[in-house]
């Protein structure tokens, strides 16, 4: 990506993530106002109206998703990523994700299994967390009911081992020689609504970011299975956790867009 593009990308993304906070605001006025109109006037409440509101919510927030991405990839692959890192203990951050998603996402089969020991590692803890939704987001959009995801925290010597693996359809051979260039290719019609594919291809660039890397492995048919890894650091030279984190409702929202039912949207959660 060169500089010209990088940096047209950076404003289009931003413009996009302005106006959309906007809109947000906007609709999010309309539903307070609405609940305080006594009775419709005496009039019975149209019919849909929060299912509408659901429905543009929904969308501002997969647009939402799609411009954060862009801006990640963006500075990823240019080098202009700022660095913050902290002591983060993965098996917290993992267990409080899967609690969120599980809370979203009642009828999904999600467990998280986690090593014995401690599992601290030096991170930016907010792109792990982008990863890990990324990863999760993608693994529940291709398991139809029934479906399972299952995540869980491996520990070496030296590594930290997130896994991320589900008993969806699976990529194809073909496929997953590419797939995290796959925003690159054209977009079919009938993949609309489902992203611009960008979310496995930022969650690389953020392992890489750490010095770590992301492995997928895929039979079409079968499930897929990403594995993140990251440096482990011993708790000798753990001086404090990361703090943590609230108001993680709306970026659970956000990455997770493709995947929850515009039901979810109805009442604002920003």
């Amino acid at each position: 990506m060169d500089e010209n593009t990088n940096r047209l990308l950076q404003q289009i993304s931003r413009f996009f993530q302005a106006s959309l906070q906007s809109s947000l605001a906007a609709a999010n006025l309309i539903s307070e106002r609405l609940k305080e109109r006594p009775a419709w006037e005496g009039e019975a409440p149209e019919k849909g109206v929060g299912d509408y509101l659901g429905i543009l919510r929904h969308s501002q927030f997969q647009m939402l998703r799609m411009t954060e991405n862009l801006r990640l990839l963006s500075l990823l692959e240019t080098g202009q990523m700022p660095r913050h890192t902290e002591v983060v203990d993965l098996a917290e951050l993992c267990r409080d994700i899967c609690d969120s998603v599980r809370t979203l996402l009642p009828s999904v089969e999600l467990s998280f299994r986690e090593p014995a020991s401690p599992c601290f590692t030096a991170c930016d803890a907010e792109l792990v967390e982008n990863l890990l939704l990324n990863l999760l987001s993608n693994s529940l959009l291709h398991c139809g009911e029934g479906g399972a995801v299952r995540v869980s925290l491996e520990r070496t010597q030296d590594t930290l081992q997130i896994v991320v693996s589900d008993n969806g359809s699976g990529i194809s051979k073909e496929k997953l020689e590419t797939v995290f260039e796959d925003y690159l290719r054209p977009l079919e019609l009938s993949e609309s609504g489902r992203g611009l594919g960008v979310g496995l291809s930022v969650a690389e660039k953020i392992a890489r970011f750490h010095g770590g890397s992301l492995v997928l492995t895929s039979e079409e048919g079968h499930g897929t299975k990403a594995v993140f890894s990251l440096p482990y650091v011993p708790k000798t030279e753990v001086h404090a956790a990361a703090v943590r984190r609230t108001g993680r409702m709306r970026s659970l929202l956000i990455a997770l867009s493709d995947v929850l039912d515009s039901g979810v949207f109805r009442e604002p959660f920003i």
